[in-house]
């Protein structure tokens, strides 16, 4: 695995192009949208394998003394809460754009696995705050979602919430990030003729037409409110809206499957749908690597953090539950060293 670096000549902006838009738009559904793009890469482009040099990371627990994996690629998949056709420069070094939507893709090489940890937004972990001359000048404990309102919005802000999901990891390296805004959940869900799903939640004071316990399919911005819904819910943490989110990340990822068997065309028609939504410092060619490896590697369930949701002063906070998260850090990231080695 790469360790994460602060540099900006290794880290560029990627345009949004056709492949490539297909392969980081699920951000609710990365396995569906990355197998699209395996189909679409393998007509139109050579497979093209990357190398990422490794980093030497050790870290003790327990007295006993574990390494970083180097056959694990992490990639961070952030969704924004800002809602419009296109991703734009903003002047100055903060944002309006919160991440609201926080999954970890783990690719592991070697035991030929995906897995992915979805993160609370609410997450309460030292956050990096950005100068006006756009270098880190200190931190601030807050919630994870406010990283990437440091910065310009795009490619600055993006490191920066890599950088604060890093830290709050206790500092475990990630090596790339794909952004997109979550208006690009309805024009998926549309372009796949809707994802039915049955309500767990209590809409009634948000959208009459979800009814608790009725199975609906989701048609345009009803999508949209099933899976970032909060405000004017029964239950207002992020607990419930991230189970929602899974939920439709499995039912949306069975639709994407029915469409590509049914229609060769649909991967490069969804691609010019979601053009203009994505941001990404992976090139297509590396992202068609990727896409290989989850088309056809196990896939494991979705993890979560354990911890407990509370009201703050202001807004909900999520607290990680310490043990418990490194527990799952080196589960995810890390192997014991062997002492006779």
């Amino acid at each position: 695995m790469r360790a994460f670096q602060d540099n900006d000549q290794m880290l560029h902006r990627h345009h949004v192009r056709q492949g490539v838009v297909v392969a980081v738009l699920l951000l609710a559904a990365f396995i569906g949208v990355v197998w699209l793009l395996h189909l679409w890469e393998q007509k139109n482009n050579p497979h093209q394998s990357s190398e990422s040099a490794s980093a030497h990371v050790t870290t003790r627990r327990g007295g006993a003394l574990y390494t970083l994996r180097d056959d694990i690629e992490s990639i961070l998949i952030i969704g924004l809460d800002k809602y419009e056709d296109a991703i734009v420069d903003t002047d100055g070094y903060r944002n309006d754009q919160q991440a609201d939507f926080l999954l970890l893709l783990l690719v592991d090489r070697a035991e030929k696995k995906c897995q992915m940890l979805h993160i609370n937004r609410d997450t309460m972990s030292q956050v990096p705050v950005l100068g006006i001359t756009g270098n880190v000048a200190g931190t601030q404990f807050e919630q994870l979602a406010l990283a990437h309102t440091y910065g310009t919005g795009n490619e600055d802000s993006c490191r920066n919430t890599v950088r604060a999901i890093s830290t709050f990891l206790h500092e475990t390296p990630i090596d790339h990030y794909l952004s997109v805004t979550m208006d690009a959940v309805q024009v998926l869900n549309d372009d796949v003729g809707g994802v039915t799903v049955t309500v767990t939640d209590d809409f009634s004071r948000v959208d009459k037409t979800l009814v608790k316990g009725e199975t609906v399919t989701l048609k345009g911005s009803q999508a949209l409110t099933y899976v970032r819904a909060r405000a004017g819910m029964e239950e207002q943490t992020n607990l419930n809206r991230m189970a929602r989110q899974r939920q439709y990340m499995s039912a949306l990822q069975e639709k994407l499957s029915e469409k590509v068997r049914a229609d060769s065309g649909f991967s490069l028609k969804t691609a010019m749908d979601l053009s203009g939504y994505m941001i990404s410092d992976c090139s297509v060619n590396h992202l068609a690597e990727v896409a290989n490896c989850v088309a056809e590697y196990e896939t494991a369930e979705i993890l979560t953090i354990e911890g407990e949701a509370k009201q703050g002063k202001e807004f909900m906070e999520f607290y990680a539950e310490d043990e418990a998260l490194q527990t799952m850090i080196l589960d995810l990231f890390y192997e014991p060293v062997d002492p006779q080695s």
